[in-house]
């Protein structure tokens, strides 16, 4: 981390000056714009014209398993355009594999391609902020938490919308790809921060589809302790105020409501038979939602 001592220059303007080699790496000079970001706390710079930047993976004997992963970690890193190349073919299996792949990927594209090459292009020019990003993850996971509680009845469910629960679970995977993407280029703390919260939102998600694709599979939730269940909504909703606002004193409530809860919950699934597998998956899952929404109270508490 660098440091520069703030000026002031006449009566009213207050200059910095720039890190020299920041400067040549980006090959400016005297006279050259630059953008200036205003993000709160922090001031991003940036160059008027950003350089689109490439990458190119051979997939000489790899896996389609290990290219999609070099697929995904060049999107996370931020390259514009990546190419995959073969010194023979692809095989249209790998082709199809990557295609699919470059779907979760929000704004990377295919731009084209030949019997040994596939060319994918970020066509989403803006990278966003990773704060409103996050936060549309999390009213997606919430919309997915309360449509689960709301059709996991013991004696009927919902398969449409539960169905419609695991599906939206990949829409969730997109957004915390884009925010890994976009914290590429910050090194703040509260980008770290922000960075946190998408992976235990991510996490959380993953349990609300799993306890859908559970009920489908046969695990059942029993109708009294539904009720109980509830609770993660207010509490998980609640999580968003504190983490926009910076409330300590939400963020608190949300770590007490959730010691109640706790208590709560292990008496619940201790009544369950341990012979109903399923179910006892479908309890830990909500468990586990309790938990990561504790995870993301004290995390708006370390970002006061």
């Amino acid at each position: 981390m660098d440091y520069r001592k703030i000026q002031l220059t006449g009566e009213s303007t207050y200059i910095i000056s720039l890190p020299k080699k920041w400067v040549e790496r980006n090959e400016l000079d005297r006279g050259d714009v630059l953008a200036i970001v205003d993000r709160g706390d922090d001031l991003v710079l940036k160059v008027k014209e950003e350089k689109e930047t490439e990458s190119t993976i051979s997939i000489e004997k790899k896996s389609l398993e290990l290219v999609s992963r070099m697929l995904i970690t060049k999107y996370i890193q931020g390259f514009d355009t990546v190419t995959i190349t073969s010194k023979d073919y692809i095989p249209l299996e790998i082709k199809k594999g990557l295609k699919d792949i470059s779907a979760l990927l929000i704004g990377m594209e295919e731009f084209g391609e030949t019997s040994n090459e596939i060319v994918f292009r970020m066509l989403m020019r803006e990278k966003g902020n990773v704060e409103d990003t996050v936060l549309r993850m999390h009213r997606m996971s919430l919309s997915s938490l309360k449509e689960l509680l709301d059709n996991i009845s013991e004696g009927d469910y919902n398969e449409h919308v539960l169905q419609s629960i695991i599906q939206r679970d990949n829409e969730i995977d997109k957004f915390y790809f884009l925010v890994l993407r976009q914290l590429s280029s910050l090194s703040s703390y509260d980008a770290v921060m922000w960075g946190n919260v998408a992976k235990k939102i991510e996490r959380l998600s993953d349990h609300i589809e799993n306890i859908a694709r559970l009920v489908t599979e046969g695990g059942r939730i029993r109708e009294e302790h539904i009720k109980e269940y509830r609770k993660l909504i207010e509490m998980y909703s609640s999580v968003s105020f504190a983490l926009k606002n910076k409330s300590l004193k939400k963020a608190e409530e949300i770590l007490e409501v959730v010691k109640d809860f706790r208590i709560k919950e292990k008496r619940m699934a201790d009544s369950i038979k341990k012979t109903e597998p399923k179910t006892l998956l479908a309890y830990e899952s909500l468990k586990r939602i309790g938990e990561y929404t504790s995870d993301i109270a004290e995390v708006a508490i370390n970002m006061i």
